[in-house]
């Protein structure tokens, strides 16, 4: 007998499995009036409890959020008003510094004047040479040996006073002599005359 080609190469033929018999169709789930209906109260629940617990989750990520953002804003108050204040400090002392540079290009503009009379007044005084000449003449006359007009017309009164009392003592002198001399020739002539009447 030959044998059946119903199978693969080399399998042996199934019982019960003609040539000509295809192999049974999956089992499909029975439908109808009376077929099982499916749990419906068991996939809700389950379903509800994911959506609660979905829901708790994404309330804990907002409350998180909520958290930073105020955080967040908090923060930028902070630097903020930081920055407002560390801004007027800043523009004060601005303030501050440009005045102190007027008051110090004032300061500068006063120096430069006075240099420029300071300059000016050199220009005019006496060179290093001029002030060797005027040295040496100096040291030549001596001026400090020189005397004042007034010390010098009191000098001269001195003088002339001592002058006057030296021909004052010497006249005395003279007078004195004079009268000495008389009173000798009196006395002289007076003898002359005793001796002539006593001859007599």
């Amino acid at each position: 007998m030959p044998e059946d080609m119903t199978g693969p190469p080399g399998m042996p033929a199934q019982e019960g499995m003609g040539s000509g018999d295809a192999p049974p169709p999956p089992k499909k789930p029975a439908t109808g009036l009376f077929a099982p209906k499916p749990k419906v109260g068991m996939d809700l629940n389950k379903s509800m409890s994911d959506l609660a617990g979905e829901l708790n989750n994404i309330s804990r990520r907002l409350m998180v959020l909520e958290e930073r953002y105020t955080n967040l804003r908090k923060k930028t108050q902070v630097t903020d008003q930081n920055m407002l204040t560390s801004s007027k400090k800043v523009m004060t002392e601005i303030q501050t510094t440009h005045s102190e540079i007027d008051d110090l290009k004032k300061q500068l503009a006063d120096i430069i004047d006075k240099m420029k009379i300071v300059v000016r007044e050199l220009k005019e005084c006496a060179k290093k040479q001029d002030v060797d000449v005027l040295n040496k003449y100096i040291n030549i006359w001596q001026p400090i040996n020189f005397i004042t007009r007034d010390s010098a017309l009191k000098l001269i009164r001195d003088e002339v006073e001592s002058q006057f009392k030296d021909l004052n003592i010497r006249l005395q002198q003279e007078d004195y002599i004079k009268e000495q001399i008389k009173l000798m020739m009196q006395d002289s002539q007076e003898g002359v005359k005793k001796g002539s009447a006593n001859k007599f």
